[in-house]
């Protein structure tokens, strides 16, 4: 076999994604796809040497829209999504999974779009027919007739019709299940607080998945939903909202412990509302959308301290919410809000969202793991507003992205 090519990359810091402290002076080797050696700059001529910056593994956003146009408000993104052609969705969604991977995200998981636009676009992806992150998708998600993103295209009332509706998408070829566990605020006349299906219907969905070898994911807005998508074995628990009235949140530990032994995954949400603290105004949003937000956080934080495992995601294309911008201010809104350090924040956008998709050959700079990695100028350990500073981005060993380099600022009469 051909000796594959090698890459050297070099920098100041490296973040590694295992939580582990940042390390000083890297030397990253890159054998084809793969990281072969992670070691201390030793002097030598790298390919890719990038002073002032820090090294992370690329991003991962396991909850996203890309048909969605992050409009102004959820009426104006639902009315876009149902008129907007096929060829229209295509061309967006491609331009945001394209802005995604420039500000450093390497994998996405799309958990939801119009018919099986999605599919397409990660198809075209894997065939280097554009250029674009790594991607999972679910194409349409299962839910009631009327419920939440029913006008998605896929609704099923029944324990058979979902059975029915889950196979049609394993059909299709989707890569992972998206049930629709709760009803949702882009959805007029659905109930956030109210169960659209039982535990025993969403084991019937979540069986279905699991022959194909595919895990499923649940949209769960209220307390009530998620003891039943625990008893159904769902893998990622979406949003995970331990609200039981619109206004008020309790938690309860007996069930996090059971997501917890059960080995099972929270996404945490952090879409324009959460941004308060890092987004002065944050864009003229109402307070109706902000009232909450100190509960949820609450018992987030109690979710995290009872061991469960989380990682953090945007679910960018959703009202204000833009493919690019949207990761980096998610994780320091999760900083500011649940109290993490950036090392813990970074985790839960690198190793966690991989390993609870399924991707364990990703979310680390570590030996013998895919190289996907983004550099940032700064240290994003003690200021996490540098990981909106993206320099280089390396899909699968291949530099993908790289931002000029800065001019001479205006007004410069040296030359």
């Amino acid at each position: 076999m051909p000796e594959q090519a090698t890459t050297v990359i070099t920098a100041d810091r490296l973040i590694d994604g295992t939580g582990g402290p940042v390390r000083f002076r890297p030397q990253v080797r890159i054998a084809g796809s793969t990281i072969a050696e992670v070691g201390t700059n030793s002097g030598i001529q790298a390919d890719f040497a990038f002073p002032g910056c820090t090294l992370l593994p690329g991003f991962v956003d396991a909850h996203v829209h890309l048909t969605f146009a992050a409009l102004q408000t959820h009426a104006e993104v639902v009315d876009q999504i149902r008129t907007e052609s096929d060829a229209d969705l295509l061309a967006r969604a491609i331009g945001n999974a394209q802005a995604a991977l420039r500000a450093g995200v390497t994998t996405l998981r799309d958990c939801g779009g119009r018919g099986l636009v999605t599919l397409a676009v990660r198809d075209a992806i894997r065939r280097r027919l554009v250029v674009g992150p790594d991607l999972l998708v679910s194409g349409m998600p299962v839910t009631t007739t009327g419920g939440h993103l029913h006008y998605l295209g896929l609704t099923a009332d029944t324990a058979s019709d979902v059975e029915r509706a889950a196979g049609r998408m394993i059909d299709a070829g989707v890569d992972f299940l998206k049930v629709i566990a709760t009803g949702g605020v882009m959805t007029p006349g659905s109930d956030r607080l109210s169960c659209q299906y039982d535990a025993s219907t969403l084991k019937r969905a979540v069986g279905v998945a699991s022959r194909a070898g595919l895990h499923t994911a649940a949209h769960v807005l209220a307390r009530r939903a998620i003891l039943p998508c625990v008893e159904a074995g769902v893998r990622t628990i979406e949003h995970c909202m331990w609200r039981v009235q619109d206004d008020r949140f309790e938690f309860d530990p007996s069930v996090a412990r059971r997501i917890r032994d059960q080995g099972q995954f929270v996404g945490l949400t952090f879409t324009a509302p959460t941004w308060r603290k890092i987004v002065p105004g944050v864009v003229g949003l109402d307070q109706a959308a902000l009232g909450d937000l100190d509960a949820r956080f609450d018992t987030e934080r109690r979710t995290i301290d009872a061991g469960v495992r989380y990682l953090i995601h945007t679910d960018a294309g959703v009202r204000q919410t833009p493919f690019g911008s949207a990761l980096p201010l998610a994780i320091r809104a999760a900083i500011e809000e649940l109290r993490l350090t950036p090392i813990e924040a970074i985790v839960a956008a690198t190793r966690t969202p991989a390993e609870a998709i399924g991707l364990s050959d990703r979310g680390v700079v570590v030996p013998g793991k895919r190289a996907d990695l983004v550099v940032v100028a700064g240290n994003p350990s003690h200021d996490p507003t540098t990981l909106g500073n993206v320099r280089a981005v390396f899909l699968a060993g291949q530099c993908v992205f790289q931002a000029p380099t800065p001019g001479p600022a205006s007004g410069d009469e040296s030359h």
